[in-house]
């Protein structure tokens, strides 16, 4: 990659002298003799720089104030302060102003080249496309089966969809929402004799609990108001092939025990009908609950959970597996090329700013990331910088609600309701007028709190 330099500096012969030196090195350079010349060059950004070399001690625009100027045109260019002087104000304000390396004018030929080649290899770096390799053994595996990846779990997911594939259990999948449970469920059922068959994906969260009975399993015509007709369910739909129940920790109670029954007996019963249907089908079931919490808490049925968890996969959230973010993003960046009909490229410099996003959303969110970068970047490549303006709400997470502190917090507001009311009213009566509560739901509440009656209360008490 072939380097182009602009050099700022006020002394012609250094400028002189440095600019051949530079490119009987093999560089590009472009010399110019002031801070403005350089700000305009910039600005008209008619050539491409890598690099920028700013001399410290200039008339009017100084060194430190031309960097400043020049970052803010073009935040991405790596610039180098050059100096006579090596005090530690000119070292401090040049690297403060945005300067990578601060350099003296006489280091020698040999350690300067050494730095200058440093900050190339990191320009290089910076606008280098990800290459994303098929040929190590674990993106093979995971790519012989859907997926994309090249991380040690994927390809662990990946050899147990090969293996559960064929077989005829239930299986269930556990991950955070938006890690790609419904791909691993599709890809478990075209791995499996049932491929020509149907794949039915129901999400148990979406549909109405009064519905979802019905959904399921079909109703009669006249079962209920507004069956106009009979009507299969997801069930029977699926008969030969696979069914996908997604969110089956949402399932309500009282159709646990029913869907309990269907697995054990491979039957199904429609609602408003006395009639069972013999139905064959395989389930495949998601959940990103806490299962096992579900049963303690006896919201979920242990009897089903073991029935469900026959085959278990669990599929790690993406913040702990950032080694697949860059062939994730690059696969979701082709499609997003593809379907608005640009040719926008990754680099490897903000696939590294990617990796370091904690993504709440997970698989889901980076996708949704890619897009918003490809329509909003207007160089060729995706804008590191968009990036990081996106990185402060990526990594915003919604903390959990402590019901302790939540319970605290409305223990001591009571309690200050009340003690505010006594001393406003000066009795318990009167207190119990200001709240509109009974002189005995009062007593409770100091008594509750630990509220004493003081010496200006005892009058009217």
């Amino acid at each position: 990659m072939k380097h182009t330099i602009l050099l700022v500096d006020n002394d012609p012969a250094f400028r002189g002298t440095m600019a051949a030196f530079l490119e009987d090195e093999g560089f590009l350079v472009r010399p110019v003799a002031s801070g403005d010349e350089g700000i305009a060059l910039i600005r008209q950004k008619l050539i491409s720089f890598s690099l920028a070399l700013v001399d410290y001690h200039m008339p009017e625009i100084q060194g430190p104030e031309t960097i400043r100027k020049l970052k803010e045109l073009e935040p991405s260019l790596t610039v180098l302060a050059l100096s006579g002087d090596d005090s530690i104000d000119a070292h401090n304000n040049s690297l403060n102003s945005g300067a990578v390396f601060f350099v003296e004018k006489d280091i020698g030929e040999a350690k300067f080249l050494g730095i200058l080649h440093r900050a190339c290899r990191e320009v290089e770096r910076r606008v280098k496309p990800v290459l994303v390799s098929t040929h190590s053994e674990n993106q093979k595996l995971i790519l012989s089966v859907g997926m994309i990846g090249v991380s040690e779990s994927m390809a662990e997911v990946a050899r147990l969809i090969q293996k559960f594939g064929p077989a005829n259990d239930s299986v269930l999948i556990r991950g955070e929402n938006g890690t790609g449970k419904e791909k691993v469920a599709r890809a478990i059922h075209d791995h499996s004799a049932r491929s020509k068959m149907p794949f039915i994906a129901v999400n148990c969260a979406a549909i109405p609990e009064n519905l979802i009975e019905s959904e399921l399993f079909g109703h009669e015509k006249g079962a209920f108001t507004g069956a106009a007709r009979s009507r299969k369910g997801h069930f029977e739909a699926a008969s030969g092939g696979t069914i996908f129940l997604d969110e089956i920790g949402e399932m309500p109670k009282h159709l646990q025990a029913t869907l309990l029954r269907v697995l054990q007996e491979k039957t199904i019963t429609p609602v408003g009908s006395n009639e069972t249907k013999k139905i064959d089908f395989r389930l495949i079931s998601a959940t990103n609950a806490p299962l096992e919490k579900l049963i303690v808490e006896k919201s979920f049925r242990e009897d089903l959970f073991f029935r469900l968890n026959v085959l278990p996969i669990h599929i790690k959230p993406l913040r702990d597996r950032p080694e697949d973010i860059p062939a994730l993003a690059q696969a979701f960046l082709e499609r997003a090329n593809a379907e608005s009909g640009q040719n926008k490229i990754l680099l490897e410099s903000t696939a590294e700013e990617l990796k370091k996003l904690s993504w709440p959303g997970n698989v889901r969110e980076l996708e949704h990331c890619i897009r918003f970068l490809v329509n909003l970047s207007s160089e060729k490549h995706l804008d590191a910088d968009l990036l990081k303006t996106r990185r402060d709400s990526l990594n915003t997470k919604i903390k959990p609600v402590d019901l302790e502190t939540l319970k605290i917090t409305q223990m001591n507001s009571e309690k200050s309701i009340v003690v505010k009311a006594l001393e406003k009213s000066g009795s318990i009566s009167g207190a119990a007028r200001e709240l509109g509560i009974s002189r005995s739901t009062v007593r409770d509440k100091m008594k509750k709190h630990g509220i004493e009656i003081q010496q200006p209360l005892t009058k009217g008490v």
